[in-house]
């Protein structure tokens, strides 16, 4: 899935832009030996196995997925039930390596569903899958979130394209335009599919999560996607 909305939304908020690292380049689709390193980043499917309608998460616990809350809200204007919702860990050309229902679900206290985005709707398009059962570690291992203060000047997305539906594609070193406390405005292009991907930043400890896809951007400027980044009051269900 994939929104778009004008970036006079985001700069009327008064967020301040940053200077822009130009060049946004296609993703590249990840081949079978680099799909390996990210079979945390699956499919969120609602209401099938393999449903058409598709986003992105990413296994940030053994128990946990973390995408967007718009996701999860696909079923004739409602909310998802937990047992209409899959995540199809690490799927790559019709393969995957687990498979999970949810047993609960919870969006952020802020999200809106249907209302125009803004910079302080896209900071609540988060969500919480809980998994009806612990994905071994030695299947899967979990990217963890991380809560920086600062993000950085790049960033990584990695997720599934509706083009692509069965390979991830990465965008490598994708400008931040645009960084608040809830918030990133990125500098590459994201397309319907994408909708709660992860932004990645490499950290001493590995991979972290820090953010995740909400919006494409439309109009000039330098922001072409629109990222929550997920806090501590969410994480403990503020």
């Amino acid at each position: 899935m994939r929104r778009t909305f004008a970036i006079l939304a985001l700069l009327a908020a008064g967020l301040a832009a940053q200077p822009a690292v130009s060049g946004d380049a296609a993703p590249v689709m990840l081949g079978d030996a680099e799909h390996r390193a990210w079979r945390a980043i699956g499919r969120v499917n609602v209401a099938g196995f393999d449903a058409a309608g598709t986003c992105t998460g990413t296994l940030i616990t053994p128990d946990t997925v973390l995408t967007a809350a718009h996701c999860l809200h696909a079923l004739r204007g409602r909310n998802a039930r937990p047992g209409q919702v899959h995540f199809v860990a690490g799927w790559h050309r019709d393969g995957f390596a687990a498979v999970r229902t949810a047993r609960a679900i919870r969006l952020h206290p802020g999200y809106v569903h249907g209302k125009r985005p803004d910079s302080k709707t896209l900071q609540g398009d988060l969500a919480l899958i809980l998994l009806s059962g612990p994905i071994p570690s030695d299947e899967v291992r979990p990217i963890p979130l991380a809560l920086p203060e600062t993000v950085g000047p790049k960033v990584d997305v990695i997720g599934y394209r509706r083009d692509r539906l069965n390979a991830l594609s990465r965008h490598a070193n994708c400008p931040v335009a645009v960084e608040s406390a809830g918030l990133l405005g990125l500098g590459c292009t994201v397309t319907q599919g994408t909708s709660g991907a992860p932004v990645l930043i490499r950290t001493a400890q590995g991979w972290r999560v820090v953010g995740v896809v909400s919006a494409g951007v439309s109009g000039a400027g330098p922001i072409r996607t629109a990222a929550a980044r997920p806090t501590a009051a969410f994480l403990r269900g503020e």
